[in-house]
């Protein structure tokens, strides 16, 4: 069984903001041993504006079962 997290920013004012922003968010997650799944952009008036990544692990009860 997995575990699911959604991560979100909508204040992404460039391009290269919005990269920089998704580079931390999954280096952080990625370390913690989350798992990138998903990305979806977050357009306003049909301007890219922000972004949802989405990440899973197992969950601990599943952890504790396969150890």
């Amino acid at each position: 069984m997995y575990e699911y997290k959604v991560v979100h920013n909508w204040l992404c004012w460039t391009a290269g903001d919005k990269a920089r922003k998704m580079e931390q968010c999954l280096n952080q997650f990625t370390a913690e041993g989350w798992e990138y799944v998903s990305q979806e952009s977050v357009f306003f008036w049909g301007t890219d504006v922000g972004f949802y990544i989405i990440f899973k692990r197992l969950s601990s009860n599943n952890k504790s079962i396969q150890q």
